[in-house]
């Protein structure tokens, strides 16, 4: 007995130890063999589409190298165009030495002529490709093409895509005038019942061919720039049109995306009082009122007080509360027209009026859909109520304007 437990073990113990041999990626590629992908372009070409790959230098970010992070052209451009967009990845290695990595890209952008014709094909290969993580941005090309945008280089980030990516990351905090939106969130919001998409607008300001020479990141000011410009409306997987800068707030406001906000009143001498969003929130039920969902949306904020330009008295109580009232009326406004204005031209549902319906009166919506299909938002009834409190005026109670002699 004890002679076969050991012979099991002498066939056993060599076959276990093969095994440790075997382990380890199969897949594995040493980073000297990659190139990092940091931005992807998108856009419409004759006979299919033209993908556009911003690929980071290594050598030229490398603290490494002389004359340190400075030195250098940062990332190379590669654009090719091929009848899908997978056949388009796979024409990089004829013109590069390394394998493309999606595993890092930062942003998406997409053509304007492509994001109005569909982005149904696009949306597929991204999604069905398992190497980018799909938490990166977003946008169109507002006016232009994906490769104009990514072949402009920036003064104050290095990389592009990380100038792409930061700065629509700060701008939808502090202005509410953008929307930061995944593509995963994107594609969510194709899906639900209900809603349908936006993304915000990038747009090369200047000479698209002077902004990839290195001379436009060594001028105080630079020829040309890259700038969050409106916000596009979607149906399904097809751009519609632009919102502007006051719809873009108002809806924000609607879908309880509001961070920090900066907005003015006038005061009793006509002249602009600013007043700056520290917080704010919108709470959202619906309501069955004669058989009929109703909307009620109410938004609570609290703010500061900026910039007064003219001469009004801030120490009282009473104008405080009058300012209240006024920043009241005006975010009330600002999601009235918003409503208005995108039902009366596009006639689409980017609010989630439907979801909300859907979700928490799953038979009316039926019915509704069924009586009024996509034009249920204009016959919809929306309530609307703002609670704002002005926290600080800061360290001055009025304007020292009216002080100042002559």
């Amino acid at each position: 007995m004890k002679r076969a437990v050991r012979r099991a073990v002498f066939v056993l113990l060599p076959l276990l130890l093969m095994s440790t041999l075997l382990s380890g990626c199969w897949e594995r590629q040493e980073l000297n063999e990659l190139a990092f992908v940091l931005a992807l372009g998108l856009d419409k070409a004759e006979d299919g589409f033209e993908v556009t790959m911003q690929v980071v230098i290594p050598s030229a970010i490398s603290s490494q190298t002389a004359g340190g992070m400075g030195s250098g052209i940062p990332v190379v451009t590669y654009s090719f165009p091929a009848a899908s967009i997978y056949e388009a990845f796979r024409k990089f290695n004829l013109t590069s030495s390394r394998s493309g990595y999606m595993g890092h890209i930062r942003v998406v952008v997409i053509g304007e002529a492509l994001a109005r014709e569909g982005l149904g094909p696009v949306l597929d290969v991204l999604k069905r490709s398992r190497e980018p993580r799909m938490d990166f941005y977003a946008m169109v090309a507002k006016e232009g093409t994906a490769k104009e945008v990514l072949n402009v280089l920036t003064p104050l980030d290095k990389l592009p895509a990380n100038k792409l990516f930061n700065a629509l990351d700060k701008s939808y905090q502090v202005s509410a005038k953008t929307v930061a939106v995944t593509l995963d969130r994107f594609i969510e919001d194709l899906l639900y019942e209900g809603k349908n998409p936006v993304l915000t607008g990038v747009e090369v300001q200047g000479d698209p061919e002077a902004g990839g020479e290195k001379s436009n990141t060594e001028r105080t000011s630079p020829k040309t720039r890259l700038r969050y410009e409106d916000v596009a409306v979607f149906k399904k997987d097809k751009m519609l049109g632009w919102l502007n800068d006051g719809e873009t707030v108002g809806y924000n406001f609607v879908v309880d995306n509001v961070v920090k906000n900066t907005g003015h009143v006038e005061g009793d001498d006509g002249k602009l009082i600013v007043i700056e969003g520290l917080e704010s929130s919108t709470k959202r039920k619906v309501k069955i009122i004669g058989g009929e969902p109703h909307i009620f949306l109410e938004v609570k904020a609290i703010c500061n007080v900026q910039e007064v330009q003219g001469t009004d008295h801030l120490e009282t109580d009473q104008t405080i509360h009058e300012l209240e009232k006024k920043t009241e009326e005006r975010i009330i406004d600002r999601m009235e027209d918003a409503v208005s204005q995108i039902n009366k031209r596009f006639n689409v549902d980017i609010f989630g009026f439907g979801q909300s319906i859907y979700r928490t009166h799953p038979k009316v919506w039926a019915r509704l859909q069924e009586q009024n299909k996509d034009n249920y938002l204009k016959e919809l009834p929306i309530h609307y109520k703002a609670d704002v409190t002005i926290n600080r005026i800061g360290t001055i109670d009025s304007s020292f304007a009216d002080q100042i002699k002559e």
